[in-house]
C-alpha cells in the first residue's frame, strides 16, 4: 500500500498501540517490534504504552486487527478500514486520500 501513497503529500505513520503485561518493559516491547518492522519504517513506526490513541480513534482496545486511519492536516478523522487489509480496503483508502487533496 505504501507504493501507491505519495510521500510528498501524505505522511505514513504505523503506531503499535501495546498494553504491556506486568513483566515485560517498554524496551522488551520496542525490540521485540523492531523484529516484525522493517528497518527502513522504524523512523515511521510509533509504539504507545497507552490507550489515549485508541480511545481518540474509537479504536476497540482488544482489536488484534490492523485499523487504517486517515486524517486531515488538522487532525480530524476522514477515514477508518478495520480489519485484514485487501484490494476494497486499499482503495477507499486512496480514495479517501484523494478527497484530501482536493480540498
Amino acid at each position: 500500500m505504501r507504493s501507491k501513497i505519495d510521500h510528498s503529500k501524505y505522511r505514513v505513520r504505523d503506531v503499535l498501540a501495546v498494553n504491556l503485561p506486568f513483566f515485560m518493559s517498554e524496551e522488551d516491547v520496542i525490540g521485540k517490534a523492531k523484529e516484525k518492522v522493517p528497518q527502513r519504517y522504524h523512523n515511521q513506526t510509533w509504539i504507545l504504552n497507552s490507550q489515549i490513541m485508541e480511545d481518540a480513534l474509537g479504536v476497540p482496545s482488544d482489536s488484534d486487527e490492523a485499523v487504517i486511519v486517515v486524517l486531515d492536516k488538522s487532525g480530524n478523522l476522514i477515514s477508518q478500514v478495520h480489519g485484514k487489509v485487501t484490494a476494497a480496503r486499499i482503495s477507499e483508502i486512496i480514495a479517501a486520500l484523494q478527497s484530501l487533496a482536493s480540498d
